[in-house]
C-alpha cells in the first residue's frame, strides 16, 4: 500500500465519518445565528487559546485570505456576541461563544456515536494507527513547523470511545499536511497571492486575470493585487504572455510540480511509523466502514 493511496483512502473515510454528523451541523446552523464559516472561526479561535486571535494568527494556516477578511469575519462574530475584543485587533471567546462552540464539539462527537460505523474491536484498531501517525508527525522534527497540527490535537479526545478520536485524528494529518504544504513553497520567497494564482494555472482552472480574480474572490483582495501576483510569476519566468492572458511555462510547470513534491515528502515521512502491515490494515478497515454504510 502506497502512501499516497492510503491518504486518499483515509479522506474518503473521512467523508463517511462526517456525513454521520452533517445533520446536526445543519440544524445547529438553522438554530443559530452563524454559517458554518462563522462556527469554524469559533473552534479556531478556541485552540488559539490561551492566545488572543488576531488577523495574523488565522493568516499564518491560511495566507492566500487578505487580513481586512479576516478582520471583517472576527468583527461580525463578535458583534453577535460569540467574540470579545480586547484591545483593537484582538479576540477572545465570549462566555456565549465559549459555551456555543463546546456544545457544537460536544453535539457533532455524539451524533458519530448514534451510527454503527464500525465494529468496537476496528475501531479501537484504527484508533491505534492514527495515533502512531499523529504522535509521529508531531515529534518529526521540522520541516514542515507543526503549527496548523498542534493546532489541532489541543482538540483530540480520549481515544474510548474511538471514532471521535479517529475523526480528530484525521483532521490533525490534514493540518499536518497544510503545515508541509506550506513549508513546501516559503523559502522561495513567492508570495502566497502569487503561489495560488500559480496553482491554478498549474491545475488548468484559469487563463484569465479575470478568471483568476472571479475564482478568488472570496479571498477579499482587491483585483490590482492578482494583477500583482502575476508580475511577480512573469519576473520569475513561471507565466509569459499578454498580461491579461499569461501561459504558465515549463519553468513555472516544474516549480509548481516541484512544490508537490516537497509537501509530499514531508507529509509521508512520519508514516514510517507504520509498517506495510499496518497500512493495509488501515485501508482495510477504512473500507469496510464505506461498505457497512
Amino acid at each position: 500500500m502506497d502512501d499516497h493511496t492510503l491518504w486518499k483512502i483515509i479522506r474518503d473515510g473521512w467523508i463517511i465519518i462526517r456525513r454521520s454528523y452533517d445533520p446536526t451541523v445543519r440544524n445547529m446552523i438553522a438554530e443559530s445565528d452563524l454559517n458554518i464559516r462563522q462556527w469554524m472561526l469559533l473552534l479556531a479561535v478556541l485552540t488559539f487559546e490561551p492566545e488572543d486571535t488576531t488577523p495574523s494568527h488565522l493568516l499564518i494556516r491560511d495566507p492566500y485570505t487578505s487580513c481586512e477578511q479576516y478582520q471583517i469575519r472576527l468583527e461580525q462574530v463578535a458583534i453577535k456576541g460569540y467574540l470579545k475584543q480586547v484591545s483593537e485587533g484582538r479576540y477572545r471567546l465570549s462566555d456565549k461563544g465559549r459555551s456555543s462552540i463546546l456544545e457544537f464539539i460536544k453535539n457533532l462527537r455524539e451524533a458519530m456515536l448514534s451510527v454503527d460505523l464500525l465494529p468496537e474491536p476496528e475501531a479501537k484498531h484504527l484508533a491505534e494507527m492514527f495515533s502512531k501517525l499523529v504522535v509521529s508527525s508531531l515529534e518529526t522534527p521540522p520541516p514542515p513547523n507543526p503549527w496548523s497540527i498542534n493546532l489541532s490535537y489541543k482538540l483530540i479526545p480520549a481515544a474510548d470511545p474511538p471514532v471521535p478520536y479517529i475523526e480528530q485524528a484525521i483532521s490533525c494529518l490534514s493540518a499536518y499536511r497544510d503545515d508541509s504544504h506550506l513549508a513546501a513553497w516559503r523559502s522561495s520567497g513567492l508570495s502566497a497571492i502569487a503561489l495560488e494564482s500559480l496553482t491554478l494555472y498549474w491545475q488548468e482552472q484559469v487563463k484569465t486575470l479575470e478568471d483568476i480574480i472571479e475564482q478568488l474572490s472570496f479571498r477579499g483582495h482587491p483585483e490590482r493585487i492578482y494583477a500583482d501576483a502575476l508580475d511577480e510569476l512573469r519576473d520569475r519566468g513561471f507565466v509569459s504572455g499578454f498580461r491579461n492572458a499569461p501561459y504558465l511555462t515549463e519553468v513555472g510547470r516544474s516549480f509548481r510540480d516541484e512544490v508537490e513534491v516537497k509537501t509530499d515528502h514531508y507529509f509521508y515521512h512520519p508514516w514510517k511509523s507504520l509498517t506495510n502491515s499496518e497500512k493495509n490494515s488501515l485501508a482495510e478497515i477504512l473500507n469496510n466502514i464505506q461498505v457497512r454504510l
